[in-house]
């Protein structure tokens, strides 16, 4: 599943089917072709992030949607106001420093990478309803799948999207519905949240996400230990 293009269930809205996609409130210039090689939104639109994940992984950062720029360049996190790699790095969840260009590479350390919904738009108010409910249930059926320790809702904002009711950030108290998987929300890594503007506001989340993926790792191991002494010793 790393690095693939997410497959779309039948019955599942996708760009062009049913009613017209809602536009945006906000309003925007208009896009600068040269910043996206020529490419008008249309096209870039049209472009899918993939993601990085398999299974059994630590934390797997979850987002709304692919904005142009990450969907233009092929990587996660990689407008330069966002805080995600630098507080990956600095809390201790990676041992080096990454760039966005080196997203495929989180796999080798635990961590995944994926959003909602695989639609590309320049506003996230740019989805429907409609398509952020269905999608959010594809998404509780791929956490099953890959049973990750940690679900990381990358803003408030996404996750009550995603559950449909108010939370805080932190742990939540159910893990994702069907699964053992517990829910972490921390406020957006963007540059421009407001309630969070600095790296250092941040980062206070990052480290308590390592420290929770460093608790349930330990009791993973201690599961798995536990697990081969039964067994070794019913051949005894």
């Amino acid at each position: 599943m790393a690095g693939r293009k997410r497959p779309v269930p039948e019955d599942v809205t996708t760009e062009g089917e049913g009613s017209a996609q809602p536009k945006s409130k906000k309003k925007f210039k208009p896009l600068d072709p040269k910043k996206f090689g020529g490419m008008t939104e249309e096209e870039v639109c049209k472009l899918v992030l993939p993601d990085h994940m398999k299974p059994d992984m630590d934390i797997i950062f979850i987002g709304i949607n692919p904005g142009l720029y990450s969907a233009y360049l092929g990587h996660h996190y990689c407008n330069a106001n966002n805080h995600f790699w630098p507080c990956l790095y600095e809390s201790g969840l990676i041992p080096k420093k990454l760039s966005y260009k080196e997203d495929a590479d989180l796999i080798d350390y635990g961590i995944g990478l994926t959003n909602i919904v695989p639609r590309t738009t320049r506003a996230a108010d740019e989805l429907s309803r409609k398509e952020k409910k269905e999608w959010s249930a594809v998404m509780i059926e791929r956490m099953k799948e890959l049973k990750p320790l940690v679900a990381c809702f990358n803003g408030k904002g996404i996750y009550e999207i995603f559950s449909g009711g108010k939370c805080t950030v932190g742990v939540q108290p159910k893990p994702l519905p069907g699964t053992d998987t517990v829910v972490y929300v921390m406020p957006s890594t963007s540059g421009r949240a407001a309630t969070y503007p600095k790296r250092t506001d941040k980062l206070r989340f990052f480290n308590e996400l390592k420290d929770l993926r460093d608790n349930l790792r330990a009791k993973r191991q201690s599961s798995a230990d536990s697990s081969i002494c039964e067994q070794l010793s019913s051949k005894t």
